[in-house]
């Protein structure tokens, strides 16, 4: 047990402590933290069950700009060992990790709270020319918060919370287990409404109803629905495109130079301005070999997020190792960092790495000696780190999370070890092919690429394409993973009429597509999400005594 605790303690401590963002960014994933709770505790399937029944409840809860909506990292790591104490079964999971997600935004506040001290002890140091200080700045203070804040606490539930952890659930009456199973039945109805509320564009919405529809008429499961969609959607893309191009043919381009312009010929009678750009050889160059060790830096970002600056410490830390490259002398080096120990935030892992390289080719144009000013790098940081936050989130929490772990979860209920494996794997091959795609077209066009892409509707069409998917798997969810169902009978005369059966035949499935509609609802009217949490505790629980609802699953 020594052993396990060990291991559930450094893997809560690492949840927290973002040291290697693309792949610490999946210990935020109960699916994958409760997987390997599980491993570590000795019952992985019970680990991945419970790991997938919490997933279900945070596949829409999106945490950008410094804020958790729920401490999902608690929610997966501690919930998944509770479980696995009591011996419950894994639907007991929910229950068990509501209560601690919430108690976990307190150790959320206090790491960021305390990091805001760690970016002041860095600014001392750099005056004092210690740049590697802000490297030990960045890691190591914010590491021992991590593990005091979470790695201790989860040592000592595992060491010694067996006993307590079966006992009190030996206290619980049975119904008041099977009363919660119908809590846990419906609880993914929120998860799911929050994924409707950010995806669901009014044009869109249909795609929601048809993944409903064919999963619940046809038997498919989540997999088939999600291949299925992707073809309809690569479809829509290609089609979208060529009606772009040939409304685009009889327009006269004009792209502006800073040099000058050159107006070319074109077949069919159309003109093109294009751009000569005299080349300017730099003596200094940043090396392949430097920019990759770059781009790596940048996945540590957040290792010392905090209220204060944000991602500022991440952002010196990674432009270290360019600024070294540039500059000989340590007094340049302390100079030119400094620019970056101010305010930053934005997405980082997928679409936002193209800001760090726009930066870098500022940094070395810089130090060639052309006219470029610290404000000048600040102020184009500045300008894109919000535009670049709404695509990278959306795209990666909003879109390639839910779509991923959300058949990750269902292959996982279905007893599949494949599901969180497949869904870590192909999530941080999307993160770092991305990632990397995103810095070097950031380095090599300047912030041209960015702006570029934002002109053209791509990433319009992109987001709109992988929203239908994202929609029809969210509307196969809703027909499988709501689990609740009503026992209400009828009696006339000496016949009984189950009112489930009554629903069934009007169209399968009504009852949860009619509790996640009105979860959407309710979201859409702003109410808070813990009184949504609150309210269907108490519906589930009365629901079960009064005989209306029954657990499904």
């Amino acid at each position: 047990m020594l052993f396990s605790a060990i291991l559930v303690a450094l893997l809560a401590t690492m949840g927290q402590w973002w040291f290697f963002g693309p792949v610490t960014k999946c210990l935020v994933y109960p699916l994958t933290t409760g997987t390997l709770v599980g491993i570590f505790m000795g019952d992985p399937m019970l680990g991945m069950l419970a790991g997938a029944n919490i997933q279900l409840i945070y596949l829409g809860w999106i945490s950008a700009g410094g804020t958790m909506p729920s401490n999902t990292i608690v929610a997966g790591v501690f919930g998944t060992a509770l479980t696995i104490l009591a011996g419950a079964d894994p639907s007991m999971a929910v229950t068990f990790a509501i209560p601690l997600s919430m108690l976990g935004l307190l150790l959320n506040q206090v790491y960021m709270t305390v990091n805001a001290a760690w970016i002041h002890q860095a600014d001392k140091m750099l005056e004092k020319g210690n740049i590697k200080g802000v490297r030990f700045m960045n890691f190591v203070p914010s590491f021992f918060m991590a593990l005091l804040l979470y790695g201790v606490p989860a040592f000592l539930m595992v060491m010694y919370g067996s006993d307590w952890a079966q006992a009190a659930l030996a206290a619980v009456p049975e119904s008041v287990i099977s009363a919660l199973q119908v809590v846990g039945g419906i609880m993914p109805a929120l998860g799911i409404a929050m994924l409707l509320n950010y995806l669901g564009k009014k044009m869109l919405i249909p795609w929601f109803f048809g993944g409903f529809f064919l999963t619940v008429y046809s038997g498919l499961n989540l997999t088939a629905v999600s291949i299925f969609s992707a073809i309809i959607a690569v479809i829509l893309y290609m089609n979208g495109n060529r009606e772009t191009k040939e409304a685009g043919t009889a327009k006269k381009v004009k792209r502006l130079s800073v040099n000058k312009t050159v107006t070319t010929e074109l077949v069919g009678g159309t003109s093109e301005a294009e751009t000569v750009k005299s080349e300017v050889v730099y003596t200094k160059k940043l090396s392949k070999k430097t920019l990759i060790k770059t781009w790596l830096w940048t996945t540590s970002t957040e290792a010392c997020y905090n209220y204060e600056r944000l991602q500022a410490l991440g952002i010196a830390n990674l432009m270290i190792t360019p600024i070294r490259a540039l500059y000989d002398t340590a007094e340049k080096q302390v100079e030119e960092l400094k620019k970056y120990m101010v305010f930053y935030n934005s997405e980082v892992f997928t679409v936002g790495p193209i800001v760090n390289g726009i930066t870098c080719s500022m940094e070395e144009a810089r130090a060639n000696g052309e006219n470029i000013t610290a404000k000048d790098i600040n102020a184009v940081r500045t300008g894109l780190m919000g535009p670049v936050a709404g695509i990278g989130d959306t795209v990666m929490q909003g879109i390639l999370f839910p779509i991923l772990f959300g058949i990750g979860c269902s292959m996982a209920l279905d007893g599949s070890y494949m599901g969180p494996i497949l869904s870590f794997v192909i999530f941080e091959a999307l993160i770092f092919g991305c990632g990397y795609y995103m810095f070097m077209t950031g380095y090599k066009k300047g912030k041209s690429s960015l702006l570029t892409i934002l002109k053209n509707g791509t990433v319009d069409k992109i987001i709109n394409s992988f929203s239908i998917v994202g929609l029809m798997v969210v509307g196969s969810m809703a027909a499988s993973r709501v689990t609740v169902g009503t026992s209400l009978t009828v009696t006339v005369g000496s016949g009984a009429t189950a009112f489930q059966d009554v629903l069934d035949s009007l169209a399968p499935g009504l009852l949860p597509l009619g509790i996640t509609m009105l979860v959407w609802w309710m979201l859409k009217k702003k109410v808070n999400t813990i009184w949504i949490i609150l309210a269907i505790f108490v519906v589930g629980i009365l629901g079960y005594y009064t005989g209306i609802l029954m657990y499904t699953g």
